[in-house]
């Protein structure tokens, strides 16, 4: 099991899911990027397509996107993030949706099987994802900026994809890395957008439930987490600047030979 899946079992067990309960006043000048993946999704959809959603952690997302689709796949790494799916599966009476424990590399499904893949700041496997979508299937990337909690992570001298603003933007790897798969970029958008968080207790709790700082420890870090705060704090409000974007894509259409 990866350092991935061992922190988001980590957060099933202790917090019941993938969701933070910490309280916060978020500001989307750019928009709300989780709509506009949501309203991506949806529009793909279809009552015969089939979609396949990559990192589904507790599937709270997936389910909301799955009445647009007649069968829906959800994989994940994580077996207790998969039992909360399972439960919140069962809860809203989705027959045609199934979670699988599975390898986003590997994920055993036939060539061709799929009419569309998301990953909602999960992995992203070019390659497979172009070997099990049919000609003319889609793919809808949502993955976490280079700039995003850039000062806290300055701060506490680590994090995700730490530094990565000094190399080549995340959003024009993602768009290569499906470029070079096979598929061609239909759609590239960025989101900048702040979260005030109402105390610094609230911010604390945030850190633990999400991977911006794997190994947050309230105690080891306490220091860092004080000299951020003193730093961010605006009207109150502790601000975390974010920075996500949306990839789609599409494989290509077969060409059907001429009889000429």
């Amino acid at each position: 099991m990866t350092m991935d899946a061992e922190f988001y079992s980590w957060v099933a067990q202790r917090f019941g899911g993938y969701f933070s309960d910490a309280q916060s006043t978020d500001v989307f000048p750019d928009g709300r990027p989780d709509a506009v993946f949501d309203e991506l999704v949806a529009a793909l959809g279809a009552p015969q397509a089939r979609l396949l959603d990559v990192g589904c952690a507790d599937g709270r997302r997936l389910l909301r996107n799955s009445p647009a689709y007649g069968a829906v796949t959800g994989i994940d790494l994580s077996p207790s993030m998969l039992a909360v799916a399972e439960r919140y599966r069962e809860e809203a009476g989705l027959s045609h949706v199934i979670f699988k424990l599975c390898d986003a590399a590997h994920t055993g499904l036939p060539d061709g099987s799929t009419d569309v893949v998301t990953s909602r700041r999960g992995p992203l496997i070019a390659d497979e994802f172009e070997r099990v979508l049919r000609p003319g299937g889609a793919v809808v990337y949502m993955g976490i900026g280079e700039q995003d909690a850039r000062e806290l992570k300055e701060t506490f001298g680590r994090g995700q994809d730490f530094g990565s603003w000094n190399g080549q933007p995340l959003a024009e790897r993602v768009a290569r890395d499906l470029f070079d798969a096979g598929f061609v970029v239909a759609r590239s958008q960025a989101f900048r957008f702040e979260e005030f968080y109402h105390s610094p207790g609230d911010l604390g709790t945030f850190l633990q439930q999400v991977p911006i700082l794997e190994d947050y420890d309230p105690a080891a870090d306490k220091e860092a987490f004080e000299r951020y705060v003193a730093a961010a704090t605006v009207d109150q409000c502790v601000r975390l600047r974010r920075h996500w974007f949306i990839v789609q894509a599409q494989k290509p259409a077969a060409v059907i030979p001429s009889d000429s």
